[in-house]
């Protein structure tokens, strides 16, 4: 009777010979760790859980555009977006970018520093002794002047945490030592202390060897790629213009319609989805995005977009060379 039973659940199983590849549970896994909600009985808002979300996927960068803003200061997250448009598979979305791509302000400059702004979110999340999780967020802007020689100077505003509920609000006050440095930090850095990212060949092959590793985490991770590369490097017109054909030339890279990053400026999102590898994650699990200044190029902003919209986790503000920065 039981394997009668078995034989009759199998027939009817959607998924019966699938196979599943070995990546597939730490795909799994490591989407699931980006899950930091707090797991409050009542349970949260849909709202706080993208902020947290989005939050614990962030990593802290370093800038970029030739615009020069002051942005989400006093402003503890930048609010969501209307949702995206489902990706366009028009063909040469991507090429057309780098087609219309022309000067920017920070083309001309010189100096002996190659200098990067950025804001982003950071945060955190603890378990507590009953179980349950304190989370926190908060803003860091970061600037960086960084010499011929790989020495830097690196200057970091941190600005005052954000609590989604009172639980979490309590326990960090209480634990004042599993908050970050508050205010600003001035760090200067030595020559060969923290590796420098060198700039590929402005050629699109020459970016994707660099830049999309590895290739069995699929588009998402081309995405990636770019993100951490302007985040680190001011790049000239023809590689800005490379690092775009790379990405119309990257399976799955699709263009999602226009958005306005947290500074006020509109750019084209270009997207690629998470999990979409040659071992694939399974459901869905969003997708990585920039934004692209159709005008320059430029890369504005950096973030995760789902079914509800985009949250912009990086926000690249200024980028150029210069002989002058702050005193230590």
């Amino acid at each position: 009777m039981t394997e009668r039973i078995l034989d009759q659940l199998t027939a009817t199983d959607p998924a019966r010979g699938v196979p599943v590849a070995p990546g597939d549970v730490e795909a799994l896994l490591r989407r699931a760790s980006h899950d930091v909600t707090s797991y409050d009985l009542d349970g949260p808002a849909r709202g706080r859980r993208r902020v947290l979300l989005a939050a614990a996927a962030i990593v802290a960068v370093g800038a970029v555009t030739g615009t020069t803003a002051v942005l989400l200061r006093g402003s503890p997250l930048p609010a969501p977006v209307p949702a995206v448009p489902a990706p366009s598979v028009a063909t040469g979305c991507v090429d057309r970018l780098a087609d219309g791509a022309g000067a920017a302000p920070y083309d001309t400059s010189r100096g002996a520093y190659e200098y990067l702004r950025t804001s982003s979110m950071s945060g955190g999340t603890v378990q507590m002794q009953n179980g349950k999780f304190a989370n926190v967020t908060y803003m860091v802007e970061r600037s960086t002047w960084t010499a011929a020689d790989g020495s830097r100077r690196v200057r970091t505003v941190t600005q005052q945490p954000t609590y989604p509920d009172e639980t979490s609000r309590t326990f960090f006050r209480d634990n004042p030592g599993r908050l970050p440095e508050l205010g600003t930090t001035m760090e200067d850095q030595p020559a060969g202390e923290v590796s420098r990212q060198e700039i590929p060949a402005a050629d699109p092959a020459a970016m994707a060897d660099a830049l999309y590793r590895p290739r069995e985490n699929g588009p998402s991770q081309a995405v990636n790629g770019v993100t951490g590369l302007v985040q680190a490097r001011v790049l000239d017109l023809p590689h800005r213009a490379a690092l775009l054909r790379f990405l119309a030339r990257t399976d799955g890279v699709a263009c999602a319609g226009e958005q306005t990053d947290p500074s006020g400026r509109t750019g084209v999102v270009v997207t690629a989805p998470v999990g979409a590898g040659p071992q694939p994650s399974p459901g869905d699990s969003g997708a990585q995005s920039v934004l692209v200044d159709p005008a320059t190029g430029d890369v504005l902003a950096a973030g995760y977009t789902d079914d509800t919209g985009t949250i912009w986790s990086a926000v690249f503000l200024e980028r150029g060379f210069t002989d002058e920065r702050p005193s230590a």
